[in-house]
C-alpha cells in the first residue's frame, strides 16, 4: 500500500459527509448525495472528484405473508402491477439506477434468469385487490429504520404509486436495532429494503426464502416445501450449466408468489478530493472490497 495510514470516520449524514469533503476536512467519502453528486458530474467543483460507478446492491418490497391483506397473493400481485420501478429510481436516487426483472442481477450478468418482466398496470392491479376483497383499498404502513434516506424516499414514491388503488400507506420510522427484530418476527405489514450485491443466486435467495430461515432471515415468512427442494438443489449443484434450470424454476415461483418484489439496484456515488490518485473501484464498488478501493491509492500533494 501507498499509504501509511487510513483514519475513517462515522458521519452518518450525506450532507455533512459532502460538506466535510467539500471543505477539506475530509479526502474520500461513500455515498454522498445522490442529487450534489449528479449536479457535480454536470458542474465540476474545484477541488472535488465525484464519481458514479455501475450500479449494486438491490432495492425490494418485503411482504410479510403470515397476515393480512398480504397475505393473499392477488394483493402482493396487485402491488407489483401498480408499482412504476422507473419512476421510483427517478424520484428516490435522483435517477441513478437501473431496473431489475424479478431477481437481484442486471441483465448483463452470467447470473441472469431471462423471465418476462410484468408491466406497469393500473386496472389489472384494481381488479385484483377487488378479487382479493378489497374493492375500495385499504390502508397499510411501511416498517423502516432510519438514517437511510433512499429507501425513506423509496417508500414515499411507491406510497404515492399505491394511492392510485387506492391502498394508502403510511410510514413508521424506528432505530436500526428494533427494525430487525420486528422483521424477524413478523411484527410488520410491508418493508421497502436496501440490501448488499448478491453474489451467486445460493447467496440470492436461500438465506430470504426457504422456510428454515423464518424467524431469521426469511422476513416474509414464505414457506414453500416445493421452493425449499429447489434451493436445496440448488445449493448442492456444482455445474453453472446444471443450476440455470433449477434456479430458472426458483425466479418464475417468486415473480408468480412475490414473497419479495425486486425493484432496482442504486448506484453508490462516492467522491473525494482532486488530490487522491489511484482509486478503483472494487467487485462491490465500495472501497473495501477485493480488487479496488484504497490499496493503490497515493496522494498527489
Amino acid at each position: 500500500p501507498y499509504l501509511d495510514s487510513i483514519f475513517a470516520k462515522k458521519i452518518v449524514d450525506p450532507t455533512v459527509r459532502w460538506t466535510a469533503l467539500r471543505a477539506g476536512d475530509l479526502d474520500y467519502i461513500a455515498d454522498p448525495p445522490k442529487k450534489a453528486s449528479v449536479e457535480a458530474m454536470k458542474n465540476p467543483i474545484p477541488g472535488v472528484v465525484a464519481l458514479l460507478p455501475q450500479p449494486v446492491g438491490n432495492t425490494w418490497i418485503w411482504f410479510n405473508m403470515s397476515k393480512p391483506p398480504f397475505d393473499n397473493k392477488k394483493v402482493r400481485q396487485a402491488v407489483a402491477y401498480a408499482v412504476d420501478k422507473q419512476e421510483l429510481i427517478n424520484a428516490a436516487f435522483w435517477g441513478l439506477g437501473e431496473v431489475v426483472n424479478n431477481q437481484p442481477f442486471l441483465n448483463r450478468s452470467r447470473m441472469y434468469i431471462p423471465v418476462k418482466d410484468r408491466e406497469l398496470d393500473l386496472a389489472k392491479a384494481k381488479q385484483l385487490l377487488a378479487e382479493a376483497g378489497y374493492p375500495n383499498g385499504f390502508k397499510t404502513e411501511f416498517l423502516e429504520y432510519s438514517g437511510y434516506t433512499s429507501d425513506l424516499d423509496g417508500c414515499q414514491a411507491v406510497g404515492g404509486q399505491l394511492q392510485k388503488i387506492g391502498i394508502e400507506a403510511t410510514i413508521k420510522v424506528v432505530d436500526r436495532a428494533p427494525y430487525f427484530e420486528s422483521m424477524r418476527k413478523g411484527d410488520y405489514h410491508i418493508s421497502l429494503r436496501g440490501d448488499s450485491e448478491r453474489l451467486d443466486p445460493d447467496d440470492a435467495y436461500y438465506l430470504y426464502l426457504h422456510s428454515g430461515e423464518i424467524d431469521k432471515n426469511n422476513w416474509s415468512r414464505y414457506n414453500s416445501p416445493e421452493l425449499d427442494r429447489l434451493l436445496e438443489k440448488g445449493r448442492t449443484t456444482w455445474n453453472w450449466e446444471d443450476r440455470v434450470p433449477i434456479y430458472q424454476k426458483v425466479v418464475e415461483m417468486v415473480k408468480e408468489d412475490l414473497p419479495i418484489l425486486y425493484l432496482a439496484k442504486a448506484v453508490i456515488p462516492v467522491a473525494h478530493r482532486d488530490y487522491v490518485k489511484g482509486h478503483e473501484f472494487g467487485s462491490g464498488t465500495w472501497f473495501g472490497y477485493y480488487g479496488g478501493g484504497m490499496k493503490k491509492v497515493w496522494f498527489d500533494k
